[in-house]
């Protein structure tokens, strides 16, 4: 992981400098909430890969885990999208219950993992068991790393990287409307080279 944040770190360097310049802590910190924004894509991914499949090896609709594994879902992309939201706006209670919820994750995908291999059930997982293990690994792993990087992202609030963070969402979207409107061609069009008077 410490591979891929630092190949991360040289890809944006530029981009951070741009807008947070040379203070090396709002650097450091402005980092590890970019991190922390790529692990809940990274989440986002590995959560709803591992819910599909399962839904596709459960296909008793008749069987409570097929409803629950089918909520888990919109409730899966509730919790990414409110990890985001509560970073952004620097919310400590709101970070602390989407931590709390993490760890429910982690217990939910353990939880998994232990009904592909023991119980009535097992017959079920044989054709796609080892998928199924890999996508349950892998998030629980990512889990923790996002865990471990929010609880840093916490600690980093009220130190002034919200205020980066909303100028930089507020330029985007400036150059956005700058970029898709059209150019005011009622006069004519302008002159196609310079003139020296």
């Amino acid at each position: 992981m410490t591979g891929v944040a630092w190949k991360l770190y040289d890809e944006f360097a530029w981009t951070i400098y741009k807008n947070i310049s040379a203070d090396l802590k709002m650097k450091r910190r402005y980092l590890t909430f970019q991190i922390y924004i790529a692990l809940l894509k990274f989440d986002f991914f590995f959560f709803l890969g591992f819910t599909i499949q399962f839904l596709v090896v459960v296909v008793i609709t008749t069987d409570p885990e097929f409803g629950l594994t089918v909520a888990a879902i919109p409730i899966t992309v509730a919790i990414l999208v409110m990890a985001g939201f509560w970073t952004r706006r620097e919310n400590k209670w709101g970070m602390a219950f989407i931590v709390f919820l993490y760890f429910c994750a982690v217990a939910y995908f353990i939880f998994k993992l232990v009904r592909m291999y023991n119980g009535p059930k097992v017959l079920t997982y044989i054709a796609v068991r080892k998928s199924l293990t890999v996508f349950a690994v892998i998030t629980v792993i990512l889990l923790i790393i996002t865990i471990v990087n929010a609880i840093v992202c916490t600690q980093n609030f009220d130190t002034g990287l919200k205020r980066y963070i909303e100028h930089k969402k507020s330029e985007s979207e400036d150059e956005k409307a700058y970029m898709t409107e059209m150019p005011n061609l009622s006069h004519g069009p302008g002159p196609s080279r310079m003139m020296i008077d």
